[in-house]
């Protein structure tokens, strides 16, 4: 039976401060040198992706920003990536500015990730672009309208707020042909959520299910954290909650183990390897 392992990783199998511990670099590749497949299926861009996972010599396709992109890190190559139509963009954009909000604006134009804004009054969105550009040189693009991105391949809309201020707009979403929506807490910080847009044909169910017939597998084990990571789990043959997940997680996981605090992916991994060669 091929086994695929797969991971979020905001809560998951980053740190507190959203990075790899050395310990968890290390165990990882050690699982992957021995043959273990491993794979990740995050929320996250490539502009943060790529910084963060450079440590980790991923073999197998991966999912970014909820089953918008797979990409190919052998291949060095997207093999999969669901583009907004110009006209559900425009419809998007509207809806956005009628709930007097801000927006983070995502295309994909020949491979490289373009990164929009028009405003960033929002103090969320403006902490959220600044942190990344620190942290990761992350590049971002001002315009005097988002609407003249509309035709450059969108893939993604990016919104973070506080709760009573997306849910309205949450809602409104429901309505528009061609769109999905995510709407989950920051991890990071309690006091805002986000709401991420894009195609309705991209979602982590439908990519987890995508990379597991390009691999053959038969059989895939999650991890995840929060709300976000329900249609990954539904997908998964067997899951695993950290310590630090929401109840509502844990409850549909098949069990628990140690938070993202301890290595908890990682060492579960690993002791799953070792299991192995001692039964052998």
């Amino acid at each position: 039976m091929r086994k695929l392992y797969v991971s979020d990783l905001d809560g998951t199998l980053l740190n507190p401060w959203g990075e790899l511990s050395a310990k968890t670099v290390e165990k990882l590749n050690i699982c992957i040198e021995e043959g273990m497949a491993f794979t990740i299926n995050t929320a996250r861009t490539p502009a943060t992706v790529f910084p963060i996972m450079k440590g980790v010599n991923l073999n197998q396709p991966f999912s970014m920003m909820n089953g918008v992109l797979i990409y190919d890190p052998l291949k060095q190559e997207y093999r999969q990536v669901h583009y907004l139509t110009r006209e559900t963009a425009m419809v998007l954009l509207g809806i956005i500015k009628l709930h007097h909000l801000q927006c983070f604006l995502y295309t994909l134009e020949q491979g490289v990730l373009h990164t929009y804004y028009d405003s960033v009054e929002s103090r969320s969105l403006n902490k959220f672009r600044n942190e990344r550009i620190m942290k990761y040189d992350k590049k971002f693009t001002e315009v005097d309208d988002l609407s003249i991105c509309a035709d450059r391949g969108v893939i993604y809309f990016c919104l973070r707020e506080r709760k009573e201020l997306l849910e309205g707009l949450y809602r409104d979403l429901k309505a528009v042909r061609g769109a999905h929506a995510v709407f989950y807490q920051d991890v990071y910080n309690e006091e805002w959520m986000y709401l991420e847009i894009s195609s309705d044909k991209a979602s982590k169910s439908s990519a987890m299910n995508t990379i597991k017939d390009l691999g053959n597998f038969d059989y895939v084990i999650g991890f995840g954290d929060s709300d976000n990571d329900r249609e990954l789990f539904q997908v998964c043959d067997e899951t695993y909650a950290v310590s630090n997940a929401t109840p509502e997680i844990q409850d549909l996981a098949t069990g628990i183990i140690p938070g993202n605090t301890d290595d908890g992916v990682a060492r579960y991994l690993y002791k799953v390897l070792r299991d192995s060669q001692t039964r052998m």
